[in-house]
């Protein structure tokens, strides 16, 4: 009989990918059911939560007569660009606290982890907010209300940003909020003072130097830089700080896994 080792398995890798491709979408359909229901509109509201917002917010701006800011900014599109991506922020952080509780009974499945649960949530809330956000502006710029972005990869560069950078806080908040009350009251709260920090109304060259410098250290106003910059030509990365906002995302992400990974072995299924 030969002593020859048996070859390695080949696609182990891609298959234990494809199991939790699988497990993840398994967990966003049953989130969608569970959030949305089959009644009335259903699924569709996935889209027409973030869209009711978002269009107040840029009906606010009708009557403003359209007159662009600084060249091609006008004031409808930079509006509803700046609060659909801010929606993405605000979903995912104030939809992670508390998310943990609700979803425990889903580790009982060997393949599912808290890392899991977070990942198809924050996907499902993106899904939702990205095809509002491609909706409106369509039909902005069918209407002559805005023109199509100069540079639509950086305005996928811009989304992605902002979703990494989401799904790292979902993560940290997910293990602190599980059985804290206290983390749980605070983080809707934090959402929305961010409102005024984000940087999702304005641009960082219309303030004082004095304030520049203060926003300069929050990574989102760098990532709704890239966006604006992206989509309008008049705009620049004057104030815009890539490699301190991917340091940003990566280092959230990195302290969100190993505080998911630890929260995992506390969480007790009777």
């Amino acid at each position: 009989m030969s002593s020859r080792p048996l070859p390695a398995r080949r696609g182990s890798f891609w298959t234990a990918l494809g199991v939790q491709a699988r497990v993840i979408g398994a967990i966003m359909m049953r989130e969608l059911h569970t959030r949305y229901g089959r009644e009335n509109v259903g699924y569709l509201w996935m889209m027409g939560e973030p869209m009711l917002l978002a269009t107040v917010i840029g009906l606010l701006h009708v009557n403003a007569g359209h007159v662009a800011y600084l060249g091609d900014i006008q004031p409808l599109p930079f509006s509803v660009l700046g609060y659909t991506a801010f929606i993405l922020f605000r979903g995912i952080v104030n939809r992670s606290a508390g998310s943990l509780e609700a979803n425990a009974p889903l580790l009982y499945h060997r393949q599912v982890t808290v890392f899991d649960l977070t990942l198809a949530r924050a996907l499902l809330e993106f899904a939702g907010v990205f095809l509002t956000f491609v909706m409106l502006m369509t039909l902005l710029i069918c209407l002559g209300f805005a023109q199509a972005p100069v540079r639509p990869l950086v305005v996928f560069a811009g989304w992605a940003l902002i979703f990494w950078y989401s799904l790292g806080h979902s993560l940290l908040i997910t293990a602190l909020t599980y059985e804290n009350r206290t983390a749980d009251r605070l983080i809707h709260p934090y959402s929305y003072f961010m409102v005024g920090l984000s940087g999702s109304f304005f641009q960082i060259g219309w303030l004082p130097p004095a304030a520049r410098e203060i926003l300069g250290y929050i990574p989102l106003t760098s990532m709704f830089e890239l966006l604006r910059y992206g989509w309008f030509r008049g705009t620049d990365l004057d104030y815009f700080y890539g490699g301190y906002a991917v340091a940003a995302c990566a280092l959230l992400t990195w302290a969100g896994l190993i505080m998911v990974s630890r929260v995992h072995h506390k969480i007790h299924l009777s």
